[in-house]
């Protein structure tokens, strides 16, 4: 019985070998004929030109960018003038009222005037004794002079005339003086508007008291305003002096009021972080107010005849930058100089290496090398 097992399982390796010894000579022959029939595909698609569709490439032409930035903002004047009583006094005359148009040096506001009348009487009536009382202390100095050098009269004298001249010269200087004092408080008793302008404002009515220092009338000149925008700290470093901006007035939808920044703030807002920035705006027509709101954009780069490209068709390897140019049929490899992106890092300006009419590879393909055969396809 166990020799008759023995056999089968004799016989069982003897089948068994011999499928081994026919699939190891089959295997290497179908090897070879894979190798060779991908050599061959290979082959086939190196002589065939990469397909790129119209929409993976463009052809250069000068353009103009325009990058705006958007702010908001409300209008005031430049000039605006808050009018003090100089003096105390009671208000006999208000000679304007709010929204009235004024000139420069135009009076608007009078004061009482009769104890500073007498005040400037007494004032030149003082000073006018101290100019008798000098002359006589002239003429006698120089007679004394006279009869000291004659050896007639004694030095003491001499310095005692001298003492009364200079005397008299101070008393006359000290009551000039406060004529000068009355003269300017009748003066500052008639309020006079500083400029061209709007009132403003009237904190007065006529017969009241109004203290020195208290507030009277303020002034606004309306011809030339401002409007306060509001820019981030991130942005602000973008923006310069005399750059253009358009603004949106609230109530004048209907046209753009152009102007140019006059002035940026040093400082960001307290708690807002954000930078204070001047626009100054012409007032044709008296149409703007202040307190007007406003939004807009200002205009912070501008580049016109300019040579652009998607970001994505830029490539960059050791040597630098560089686009993939299609030069009859062929990808070649194009050296480029670029500056600051724009549209938010989605296109890039070149300032050296292309030229108008150029064709540029568009699509970041990573199977597209320099001097590979590429074809356009009809399709798109």
């Amino acid at each position: 019985m166990a020799s008759k097992w023995t056999q089968r399982a004799a016989a069982a390796g003897i089948l068994l070998g011999g499928i081994y010894t026919i699939v190891v000579f089959l295997d290497p022959a179908r090897a070879t004929v894979d190798a060779s029939e991908r050599e061959a595909v290979t082959a086939s698609q190196a002589d065939t030109p990469f397909e790129l569709s119209p929409m993976e490439i463009v052809r250069i032409q000068p353009t103009t960018l325009v990058e705006r930035l958007r702010v908001s903002g409300e209008l005031r004047p430049i000039n605006h003038a808050t009018l003090r009583a100089k003096r105390g006094g009671r208000i006999i005359q208000i000679s304007a009222r709010e929204g009235q148009a004024v000139k420069a040096g135009d009076v608007l506001v009078h004061f009482e005037t009769e104890d500073l009348q007498s005040v400037l009487k007494q004032r030149e009536a003082d000073r006018d004794a101290a100019e008798a009382e000098r002359l006589l202390a002239v003429q006698s100095l120089d007679r004394i002079e006279q009869l000291t050098r004659k050896n007639i009269a004694p030095t003491e004298q001499l310095d005692k005339a001298q003492a009364e001249f200079a005397a008299s010269t101070a008393r006359l200087d000290s009551l000039s003086a406060q004529v000068e004092i009355a003269h300017s408080a009748l003066r500052d008793a008639e309020v006079r508007a500083p400029f061209d302008g709007v009132i403003a404002r009237l904190a007065i009515n006529e017969g009241s008291y109004m203290a020195a220092d208290a507030e009277l009338v303020s002034v606004v000149d309306t011809a030339v305003l401002e409007a306060r925008m509001l820019v981030s700290t991130r942005d602000v470093s973008r923006v310069a002096l005399d750059q253009p901006v358009a603004l949106q007035v609230d109530g004048l939808e209907e046209q753009a009021v152009q102007g140019k920044i006059a002035r940026i703030g040093p400082v960001a807002d307290d708690g807002s972080r954000f930078v204070p920035v001047y626009v100054k705006l012409a007032n044709g027509g008296e149409r703007l107010k202040g307190g007007m709101f406003a939004t807009g954009v200002i205009v912070v780069r501008q580049h016109e005849e300019i040579f652009v490209v998607p970001a994505t068709a830029l490539r960059e390897d050791a040597s630098g930058n560089y686009l993939l140019k299609l030069v009859d049929g062929l990808l070649v490899r194009q050296h480029v100089t670029v500056r600051p992106r724009w549209n938010g890092d989605d296109t890039v300006e070149v300032s050296e290496g292309l030229a108008r009419g150029d064709t540029i590879v568009t699509a970041p393909l990573p199977e597209l090398w320099p001097n590979m055969a590429v074809t356009i396809s009809a399709a798109g």
